[in-house]
């Protein structure tokens, strides 16, 4: 972790919030945005840590996407019989927020408005545009998370 910066200490600081959500795009996030929809897969970098998270007490992890649910949990590679996983249209993440009390919010790919508490991330060009963070691509996605997933775990 490069603790110069910004977005890691802002991640350093989010993973100590007592309920976190953590709200991922499938597509352009969690699987590249290129190629044929029907065969875009998540990277499993990304799957593993939000496996981690979705273990984690007082953590929610939401797959956020258009998409039929049944198809994203066939792209995903994800323990769904966990209660932490939750698939949702980008116009129910303001629901969730408010169903499972989350006191911050880490959102990649996602067009949200954050309160203070909360890490935006945006991805690349097309899903970074005026978000407060950035990374590059779907692989630096997977380095984000599995960051976040160390840090929330640790004691």
């Amino acid at each position: 972790m490069d603790t110069d910066d910004p977005l890691w200490g802002a991640l350093d600081r989010v993973a100590e919030t007592p309920t976190l959500l953590v709200a991922c795009a499938f597509d352009g996030a969690l699987a590249p945005d290129e190629g044929d929809p029907a065969e875009a897969r998540a990277e499993q970098v990304s799957s593993e840590a939000l496996n981690v998270l979705v273990a984690l007490a007082d953590t929610t992890v939401a797959v956020v996407s258009d998409r039929p649910r049944d198809e994203v949990a066939e792209l995903m590679f994800l323990s769904g019989a966990k209660g932490g996983l939750r698939m949702v249209a980008p116009e129910g993440l303001d629901a969730l927020r408010d169903e499972v009390g989350a006191t911050a919010l880490v959102a990649v790919g996602v067009a949200v408005t954050g309160t203070s508490a909360d890490v935006i991330v945006g991805v690349g060009e097309e899903l970074g545009a005026g978000a407060p963070y950035e990374v590059e691509d779907v692989d630096e996605v997977g380095e984000l998370l599995e960051e976040l997933a160390g840090l929330r775990r640790s004691p």
